[in-house]
């Protein structure tokens, strides 16, 4: 199967997106110096970076930061990787929106719609019977809340810069 058809196959449902979004705000807000929630913008940014896996694999807790994961990709002479995020935060727009739509909806995520944040919800609840994540699905969980802790680390101009992102 293409990586494309396996990136379909397992990215097209908002409702995962949903989960990993939960997951990476939560990473976020637990390891933000004042428990601040992420602008909603970083949220577009972690959901081009999750649904692919070529940009997701270098994503674990071996790795220190955010400069560590942008330098994996200069490491492995694949910067060509990382600035294709810039166009898959158009292509991924919808599926974010939707995800995001998703999770508000369900409890998992709410807006201050002040600051434009999304914060988490911080009683996690249990998943019913026959409802928990698949395997799979929790560990691309753990990537996202890794990832939510290195992007609490910086500055959304700072996120930006490391990615060749122009907002």
């Amino acid at each position: 199967m293409s990586e494309l058809m396996e990136e379909v196959r397992l990215w097209n449902t908002p409702i995962v997106g949903a989960f990993l979004l939960y997951k990476f705000t939560q990473g976020y807000m637990s390891s933000h110096p004042n428990g601040e929630a992420p602008m909603a913008i970083q949220h577009f940014i972690a959901i081009a970076i999750l649904t692919n896996e070529r940009l997701k694999a270098p994503i674990s807790n071996l790795r220190e930061n955010l400069q560590s994961y942008v330098k994996s990709f200069e490491d492995n002479r694949s910067s060509d990787i990382l600035l294709s995020i810039q166009e898959r935060i158009k292509d991924k727009l919808p599926y974010t929106w939707s995800s995001i739509d998703i999770a508000v909806a369900n409890g998992l995520l709410y807006w201050d719609v002040d600051e434009a944040k999304l914060y988490a919800r911080l009683s996690e609840r249990s998943p019913g019977y026959g409802n928990a994540p698949k395997a799979q699905v929790k560990k691309d969980g753990e990537k996202a809340e890794i990832l939510g802790r290195w992007f609490s680390q910086h500055t959304i101009n700072a996120i930006t810069a490391y990615f060749k992102i122009i907002l």
